[in-house]
């Protein structure tokens, strides 16, 4: 079952009302279905649900079959390593230099622009780009890593 759901103005209201009496594996697909991810992938993360489940909550028009943009499925993912190679030796000495204190904090932002006036070339330059994006997700989370990923000039898939 490749195909993707999102909730139906109905579902929301159902989530709230609870007025159609659902078995307890399509209701607990009805809270957690969006369209980011295949039918087939929410009936695994669900303990006991089915594809009958799914079929339950499309017939009682709780969820509707969404498109996934044709460009979002193509876009080739790039790696971080490949993205950084791409950008300038100034483009990245600017882009860490500009981040290193809003991403990482007044101290150790500090210590990540020394490190950075450090560098001796290109290759050193890339390598702390990519620990640096290690230690934004460390610091801040996964949302500002990405953030911080796509600053760099990454396409995630």
């Amino acid at each position: 079952m490749t195909h993707r759901f999102a909730k139906t103005e109905r579902g929301r209201a159902e989530i709230a009302n609870r007025g159609a009496k659902l078995p307890r594996s399509a209701r607990n697909l009805l809270l957690i279905i969006d369209g980011s991810r295949a039918a087939s992938n929410w009936v695994e993360l669900i303990h006991g649900a089915t594809s009958a489940d799914i079929d339950l909550l499309l017939a009682k028009n709780l969820i509707e079959a969404v498109q996934v943009e044709a460009a979002k499925q193509a876009a080739p993912k790039q790696s971080l390593e490949a993205a950084i190679a791409s950008l300038s030796y100034d483009q990245l000495y600017g882009l860490l230099t500009s981040q290193a204190k809003e991403r990482l904090g007044l101290v150790r932002g500090f210590k990540m622009v020394l490190d950075v006036e450090k560098c001796s070339g290109a290759a050193e330059l890339q390598a702390l780009a990519v620990r640096f994006v290690g230690m934004v997700r460390d610091v801040q989370g996964e949302g500002a890593a990405r953030k911080m990923q796509s600053a760099l000039g990454v396409v995630a898939a």
